[in-house]
């Protein structure tokens, strides 16, 4: 009975083993099948990618060539240079794929066609470079060649798609057949433990023990293999989450362990199937989306919803990146007020596009991002950021939402995507670039079609043109028959010519001895032009200072109307001298002794200058004005600006003047196939008649000259500025009509000849940024007033080192407050430009860090209220800023130094260093460059007297060595030494390292005009005219520019008071003599200086002049006119300088006759220095101080 029940186990145990090995070996067989299948499906993906990168490269060559025919330009052959080099890497792959045992021949013709193709796109691109017509037999082999290459590529496509469309149905044949081996498996399975069942019951029904034990091990094996069968049947249909619980060592126990080991391992396999097909129908489902020729905005819309869709995400947005920001193109889910542009450097987007790495937000809270529907909401729970690359260049950014975390297989997928999606935008961007130039060769080969239709018109013309001229022509043989005939006639007539010839030569004789005549007349006629001007300036130079003295109203007794009676006299006294100016010019025009500088400048600024300067005029007269400049920003032209300027102000004030109602226009362009440019000014007024266009011209002539004329003038203005515009080798014309207006056109040449070339340092820089623009500039102003950050003012003591910052930025201000603590300062912040002022004069630092960009007040408008207070111009002001601002800017203005934002802590150290320096600095020393000592020594005893060192220099090589050698903190050059050398010396210093921002102060008592001036303030950062309170105006600039503090009140010098600060103390009780022949003139001196308490001793001419010196030995100084009787001027300080007594007296000439060269003419007789009328008295007191300071 044992041995049959065991017999019987063993049969079971046996036929169970059987089916569950038979089992396990069909799955096994299934699994190697599917691997199989998927090793096929990945191949023939690869296939496809193949061939489709094969395409690419065609299509990305045939780009680049088509831009190059276009334009010419290298730039556009970049993809087919890239498809050059990649195309045989893509043929090589094609060739050596299992393509090759499949469509051999395909693969074969499509190598060959490509290579092909590439060569005749090589041969048009070589065509082009060399500008020769493409050929239409090598566009239309390679139009044929590239259609048979996408054919050839569709087909290997088709074919390895329904050779993936096969190998699917196997797999999925292979995964049938293993469910149903598996199900016949479980019902033998379950056939077989029946029927050992139902015999071993019968077994045991003898021996009801051992049946209790059977049924008790029956219904174990029964649980068990109704496990394994569960088991069997959830693999079958694909659930692979299932375990195990069966712990027994027997053989089942192993079974049911090696099954759920296989299951496992079915489970990973099967995983990673799905995962790769899920993949790679994503990749092969967004670039069939991504063919055809899409814009930009679509590849966008079209890649961000099927990347949503596919991967099962909420929501997401596409930013692509365009310098110099990231702009939105596309979003799902999203609200639709987004940011439409992103900066490169903002938030998570912008750090995604600069380190070109996948970022991945989780775990949002629910209240911080959600997604609002009608039935409730949805949270997000992660966001990520993709970067979409292209040639490993960021070129835009994804972002995307998801309920639930983001798998890393969909981070992987999306990567992959976003190298597709990347060249796909590329392509666009390409496309784009293509599209645009074809639209412009389309117009501009309307534009030939249009202009070959005018030349086939010309033609026409021309051939009915000849038939004229070939009758014309047989007109002319007939007329040359009368010619001969009139020939005979013109014989007889030449003889009678000689003797009229004769009379001519005769007449000529005649005429040259008027111009002779003439010249001379007009030499006597410029004497008694400067002669009637000293005769007029004379008695003007005393209207002028009697006026002048009279305005002032020193005693205090004269009433509001007197005063301005007297001030009306000085306005027409001033309105005279301008006449007798306008006189003068006109005579040196016309004795040829009128100079022209003659410099390069623009066109735009001189109608810029005009404009600004009439336009509140013509404003208030309520017509209009217009400006038409049809020449470019930059134009410029070489001629004298100060003349050209002169002539427009003359035509637009006569414009003004004669037009009541209307407008006035200014017309500037250039002449055609001319180097001339016109300026034509136009007016709508009362216009000119023609019998008087002629006669406006002429000196001292008016269209108008009758006593009852409506408009006044002298009538010069016109004359002058026609013989301004011959003297600029241009010309002056005029049109117009009785009542409807006038229209006078300048016309200048470009560049006007001269006989001595310019110079390099009389050609005048324009590019000069005074004070005004540097500041108060809208673009500075900060938008936001942050608020106020805590400071050490509270807890400031007696004698601390106090400095004030002036910083908006509020970070930044805390770091400059704690490193100014460290360097043992305390400091006061304030975020506001407009407290800065009140905040240093209350609590008085030692030194101010300044920021530029401020709210309410910016940095250059704090720095001119800080310079030009009293009580603040001598702190030490250093600047900084973010923005591009020229350090010799700040510098110039008042400040120390100036640093640019953002600095190290390097940075910090050199701040502190440099106001320490300023702060502890001994005394100051300031370098002046007269050639006049006396001048020299007077200055430099002012300076001294405020403890500021000076040296004198004369000449240019003994002040840059002194520059070089010793420390100099500022410059002050005369500009009463040649021109040349003052501009030499200016030049040299600012030439040599380390003196480029060396403060140099110009001190002149000439008149600079306009061209001067500009020239001067290139290198010089201030200029000082010689006047009565110029002295304290050179010492108001040193001290802006070095910085100077009165050491006992904390303030600057501008109250202080030095013998040679009080001007009545220097004056005070002198002894002057006052030479002139003219009593008004000396009344009118006599009268300016009497309020100082001076002696005043009056001559009326040299030799009276010298009596008197004679009989007051002690007069310290003389005011010598040169134009007088008897003994004139030069004559009498020749005889007073022969005298020993006499040979340092102070003598100071006074001319009327202004011409140049007097000055020279009067210091070579010995005159110590020189004055011209009318004489001004702030510049005569100015002298005085000079001479008699030490005297």
């Amino acid at each position: 009975m044992a041995h049959k029940v065991l017999k019987n186990l063993q049969l079971g145990f046996g036929f169970s083993m059987l089916v569950l090995i038979s089992s396990a070996l069909a799955m096994y067989i299934s699994l190697q099948r599917q691997r199989a299948n998927k090793e096929v499906v990945d191949q023939t993906s690869a296939n496809i990618t193949a061939a489709q990168l094969v395409l690419i490269d065609l299509q990305n060559a045939e780009t680049g060539q088509r831009g190059f025919l276009l334009t010419g330009q290298d730039k556009f052959l970049e993809p087919f240079q890239i498809s050059k080099i990649s195309l045989p890497k893509h043929i090589d792959d094609l060739l050596h794929s299992d393509l090759k045992s499949v469509q051999g021949q395909e693969v074969e013709k499509l190598a060959i066609f490509a290579t092909r193709r590439m060569a005749i796109l090589e041969d048009l691109i070589k065509d082009r470079k060399i500008l020769q017509q493409p050929s239409q037999d090598m566009l239309d082999e390679g139009k044929k060649l590239m259609d048979s290459c996408r054919t050839i590529i569709h087909n290997i496509r088709v074919d390895q798609e329904e050779r993936l469309e096969v190998q699917s149905q196997k797999l999925d044949y292979a995964s049938w057949l293993t469910s149903l081996l598996i199900g016949i498996a479980s019902f033998a399975s379950l056939i077989i433990t029946s029927l050992f069942f139902w015999k071993l019951r019968s077994d045991y029904s003898q021996r009801i023990k051992l049946q209790e034990e059977l049924v008790a091990k029956e219904k174990e094996m029964k649980m068990r293999l109704n496990l394994i069968r569960g088991i069997a049947e959830k693999v079958t249909k694909g659930d692979f989450n299932i375990s195990i619980a069966d712990s027994e060592q027997d053989d089942l126990g192993n079974i049911a362990q090696n099954l759920l080991l296989m299951t496992n391992s079915l489970k990973q396999s099967f995983h990673k199937l799905n995962q790769n097909d899920w993949k790679k129908n994503a990749i092969a489902q967004l670039n069939s989306g991504l063919m055809g020729n899409k814009s930009l905005t679509e590849i966008c819309e079209y890649s961000l919803r099927f990347i949503i869709q596919y991967m099962k995400l909420e929501n997401g947005a596409f930013y692509i990146f365009k310098k110099p920001s990231l702009t939105l193109k596309a979003s799902v889910g999203l609200k639709d007020k987004l940011p439409r542009e992103i900066d490169t450097k903002e938030g998570p987007i912008g750090e995604v596009l600069q380190s070109k790495t996948v970022k991945v937000i989780k775990d949002i809270s629910p209240h911080e991002f959600h997604i609002k529907l009608a039935n409730g909401e949805l949270y997000i729970k992660d966001v990520a950021l993709f970067p979409i690359l292209y040639q490993q260049e960021c070129i835009g950014v994804l972002e995307l939402g998801s309920r639930v975390n983001i798998t890393e297989e969909i981070i992987d997928l999306t990567q992959e995507l976003g190298e597709n999606i990347g060249v796909a935008i590329t392509d666009a961007h390409s496309r784009e670039r293509v599209q645009q130039l074809l639209e412009e060769t389309q117009t501009q080969t309307e534009e030939l079609q249009v202009q070959h239709s005018e030349l086939e018109n010309l033609n026409v013309e021309l051939e009915a043109q000849t038939q004229k001229l070939k009758v014309s022509e047989e007109e002319l043989r007939s007329q040359q028959e009368e010619l001969l005939i009139s020939n005979r006639h013109l014989e007889e007539r030449s003889l009678i010519l000689e003797e009229k010839n004769q009379m001519i030569a005769m007449r000529n004789k005649e005429i040259q001895e008027k111009a002779e005549a003439l010249a001379l007349s007009t030499k006597y006629k410029s004497e008694f032009l400067a002669n009637m001007s000293h005769e007029l300036r004379t008695p003007l130079n005393s209207i002028l200072l009697l006026s002048r003295v009279l305005s002032e109203n020193n005693e205090g007794n004269l009433n509001s109307e007197q005063i301005e009676s007297s001030n009306v006299i000085w306005s027409s006294g001033n309105g005279l001298l301008n006449l007798i100016d306008e006189i003068l010019d006109l005579s040196k025009i016309e004795a040829g002794k009128m100079n022209l500088e003659i410099q390069e400048f623009e066109v735009s600024s001189l109608i810029d200058d005009v404009k600004q300067m009439f336009k509140p005029l013509i404003n208030e007269k309520n017509l209009k004005f217009e400006v038409e400049n049809s020449l470019i920003n930059e134009f410029t032209i070489y001629s004298d600006r100060l003349r050209v300027e002169q002539i427009l102000r003359n035509l637009l004030s006569n414009a003004l003047k004669f037009t009541g109602e209307g407008s006035i226009k200014l017309k500037v362009e250039r002449v055609k196939n001319e180097d001339f440019v016109t300026f034509e000014i136009s007016d709508t007024g009362i216009g000119i008649a023609a019998d008087k266009i002629e006669v406006i011209f002429d000196a001292f002539q008016q269209a108008d000259g009758s006593t009852r004329r409506k408009f006044g003038g002298t009538g010069l203005g016109l004359s002058i500025s026609r013989e301004l515009a011959r003297l600029l080798q241009g010309e002056l014309s005029v049109q117009s009509q009785l009542n409807k207006g006038s229209t006078f056109k300048l016309r200048v040449p470009i560049t006007t000849k001269q006989e001595i070339p310019l110079s390099e340092e009389d050609k005048i820089i324009q590019e000069f940024s005074p004070f005004a623009e540097v500041k108060s500039n809208n673009d500075l102003l900060a938008m936001e007033i942050p608020e106020e950050i805590p400071d050490n003012r509270s807890e400031i003591k007696e004698n601390d080192r106090v400095i004030l910052i002036v910083e908006d930025d509020t970070v930044f201000a805390k770091s400059l407050i704690a490193f100014a603590n460290k360097a043992g300062f305390k400091a006061i912040c304030v975020v506001r430009g407009d407290l800065a002022l009140t905040t240093a004069l209350k609590y008085q630092p030692v030194a101010i860090l300044l920021d530029i960009m401020l709210p309410v007040m910016d940095g250059w408008q704090v720095l001119e209220s800080l310079k030009t207070n009293v009580d603040t111009r001598h702190i030490p002001v250093h600047m900084m800023s973010a923005e591009n601002i020229k350090k010799h800017d700040s510098i110039r203005n008042g400040a120390i130094n100036f640093i640019n934002k953002p600095f190290n802590i390097e940075d910090f150290q050199d701040i502190f260093t440099k106001i320490d320096s300023a702060l502890n600095s001994g005394p100051k020393k300031v370098l002046i460059i007269e050639e006049n000592t006396k001048h020299a020594s007077a200055l430099s005893y002012y300076l001294e007297s405020f403890k500021i060192s000076t040296e004198i220099k004369s000449t240019l090589e003994d002040s840059v060595q002194a520059l070089n050698s010793q420390r100099v903190d500022c410059v002050i050059l005369d500009m009463g030494v040649p021109d040349a050398v003052a501009y030499d010396t200016i030049e040299a210093i600012k030439s040599n390292s380390g003196l480029e921002d060396l403060p140099i102060i110009v001190f002149t008592g000439k008149s600079l005009s306009p061209q001067e001036e500009l020239k001067i303030k290139q290198y010089a950062d201030s200029i000082v005219l010689k006047t009565a309170h110029s002295y304290q105006r050179i010492l108001d600039e040193v001290s802006l520019f070095l910085h100077l503090v009165d050491k006992q009140n904390g303030s600057g010098y501008r109250n202080s008071t030095i013998p040679l600060g009080s001007i009545s103390e220097i004056l005070q009780n002198r002894k002057i003599l006052i030479a002139d022949d003219d009593i008004r003139n000396v009344f009118s001196l006599s009268k300016s200086l009497e309020k100082f308490n001076v002696k005043v001793f009056t001559a009326m001419d040299g030799q009276e002049a010298w009596d008197k010196l004679q009989e007051n030995p002690s007069i310290e100084i003389i005011l010598m006119d040169i134009m007088m009787p008897n003994l004139d001027g030069f004559e009498a300080i020749k005889k007073i300088r022969n005298d020993s007594r006499f040979k340092n007296l102070p003598i100071i000439a006074v001319t009327a006759k202004a011409m140049i060269g007097d000055r020279e003419k009067c210091i070579l007789a010995g005159a110590s220095d020189y004055i011209s009328k009318p004489v001004d008295p702030d510049q005569l007191v100015s002298l005085l101080r000079v001479w008699l300071f030490d005297h």
